[in-house]
Formats: structure tokens, sequence, C-alpha cells
């Protein structure tokens, strides 16, 4: 079992800014606040990308607000087509595609991940197959994927792995660190950013 014990105290959150190689997607927030460290981490993913790409944020810091927002209508959309399966069920395909509000929460309640694309500079978005925040089965990175799709995800997987931060294998837009899922997916005992509110 993972415990989540808050690092810091108080909480160290930046806003991120547009550069030339990082872009913010105001589709989904407004609200690009998170902590320094994935921030900086977020930045130098950015800095390290090949010439002509850019890395485009599209969520980052939630509130629990926002977050029961994002879960209310994936519940209810999982609990009308699926009218045979228990509260269980419901509840445990649901969390898989947005994390339930209560309990851990979600990385982006914490301040510790983020969601991204890769981009042109021009701002044209990277093809990752799939649409963001879709409840389908394409939304998993390691989805049988044409060949160019395949290279994007892979990329985006590499480029932001090598900073440290770990993808969410449901979601191929979805990388955190320090978080829950980070401390599952490395294995570790103890997560150290816990959700914010």
């Amino acid at each position: 079992m993972i415990t989540v014990t808050e690092c810091e105290n108080p909480v160290d959150l930046v806003t991120f800014v547009e550069t030339d190689r990082l872009f913010l997607n105001p589709l989904e927030t407004d609200d690009w606040r998170i902590r320094r460290v994935v921030h900086d981490k977020v930045v130098a993913c950015s800095e390290a990308l090949p010439d002509g790409l850019c890395l485009m944020v599209f969520d980052a810091f939630r509130t629990r607000t926002r977050q029961w927002e994002l879960w209310k209508p994936v519940l209810a959309n999982i609990t009308q087509n699926n009218p045979d399966w228990s509260d269980a069920q419901i509840y445990t395909e649901a969390a898989r595609w947005v994390s339930p509000p209560d309990g851990f929460g979600s990385g982006h309640q914490a301040g510790a991940a983020v969601d991204v694309k890769l981009a042109r500079a021009d701002r044209t978005e990277l093809e990752f197959g799939g649409a963001m925040k879709g409840l389908s089965g394409v939304a998993p990175t390691n989805w049988p994927v044409s060949s160019e799709l395949r290279k994007n995800r892979d990329m985006l997987v590499a480029a932001m792995e090598a900073t440290g931060m770990v993808n969410y294998p449901d979601e191929w837009w979805h990388f955190s660190y320090g978080d829950r899922l980070w401390a599952e997916v490395t294995n570790r005992t103890e997560a150290f950013f816990a959700p914010i509110e």
C-alpha cells in the first residue's frame, strides 16, 4: 500500500508562463499553477525537445471543486451505459478515466500532474490518436496505433520520462511526479505530494 506524506509546508506553487518552447492551451483551464519542481521538469522537457517541437500544456493543478466537475459526468456516463453493473464496477471504471476527488484524489489535485502534448512551433498539434480526455480504448499509451501515432506517443513519453516524470498508462497525455501514481509506477511505497485542498 502506498502512503502519502506531504513534504512541502507551505506548498510551493508557481505558474506556467508561455515561452517559445512551451505553450498553454486554454481549452481545459486557465489555472496554470503547479508545484515548482514539476514546473521545472516540464520546462526542462520543453527545452530539450528537438528543434521545431514544443510542449503544449492543457491542464495542471486542479481544485477539488474542479475535480468533482470532471468526475460527475464521467460517473453518470458510465452508469447510464452500463445499467447492469454494480456500484463498485461503475466506480472502478470511472476511476480509470478521472481520479475520484475523494480519498487520494488526483495528481492534478496535488499540483503534481500535467496533461501535455507535442506541437510544432506554429502551435499545430502532433497527432496522437483519440481525443484527450476521451473515454475510448485508444487513450491508453500502449494501445495499438499507426506507426506515426506510435512515434509521437513514444517521443512524448521519452521526453517527459527523461525529466523523472511518469506516464499514466491509461492516458497517453498524463504525466506526474511525486504523487501516488508516480509512487506506484516507480515501485515506491510512499508519495510525497498530497492533494492540496
